[in-house]
């Protein structure tokens, strides 16, 4: 569904916009003992030692119930809520995970000025969508729907740097999430990432 700077759509596939930092406000807030850190470049040691244990903030995508069509076409699927809030777990992590992936890529760019590790230090919940995310939204095929946007907040080297995170539902069983960097310089950094073929 969504192709910018290349990549397109696969299950919670991500994708890069450019978006307005104004629009920050809403719900959530501070993660506090919930903050999570993580490094700039993403090694292979890191993700055979971290990637499983990468699991979502409490607060991502609070009160938005993840409903593939898989799981409500079995009138039984109320007998299992045990079930049934695991697989949403794993569905909301997995969303989180390449999110963050997202946000390493344009991390890595800034690996000369700053090398210690990032820290995911809030989320909050976007009450007014980005203009252009609006606008490319307006591209996307029918049954492709915007269900929340949030703005993460990354601490690099003591500085708060701005990401917001667009999550989609695709067709009946499909979700996916945009990543879009807040500032005019980590736009410019994201798109020289994507490019580099990197």
């Amino acid at each position: 569904y969504k192709t910018f700077f290349g990549w397109g759509p696969v299950p919670a596939a991500l994708t890069l916009l450019m978006a307005d930092s104004s629009t920050a406000s809403g719900t959530y807030g501070d993660l506090g003992t919930a903050s999570v850190e993580f490094p700039a470049f993403r090694s292979e040691k890191w993700i055979k030692a971290e990637f499983d244990k990468l699991r979502a903030p409490d607060c991502l995508l609070e009160r938005v119930e993840l409903q593939p069509e898989f799981m409500t076409s079995y009138p039984t699927v109320g007998l299992y809520p045990a079930k049934v809030k695991q697989v949403r777990d794993q569905m909301r992590s997995a969303l989180f995970r390449q999110a963050l992936f997202k946000i390493q890529n344009v991390e890595v760019t800034y690996m000369d000025e700053c090398r210690d590790a990032r820290i995911l230090r809030r989320i909050i919940e976007s009450k007014s969508p980005s203009l252009i995310g609006r606008l490319l939204d307006s591209r996307n095929p029918r049954d492709v729907q915007l269900m929340r946007e949030e703005i993460w907040t990354v601490d690099r080297c003591g500085e708060d740097r701005d990401y917001h995170v667009r999550y989609y539902k695709e067709g009946g069983d499909g979700f996916s999430s945009w990543v879009l960097p807040g500032s005019l310089q980590d736009q410019w950094r994201a798109l020289r990432f994507y490019l580099s073929g990197d």
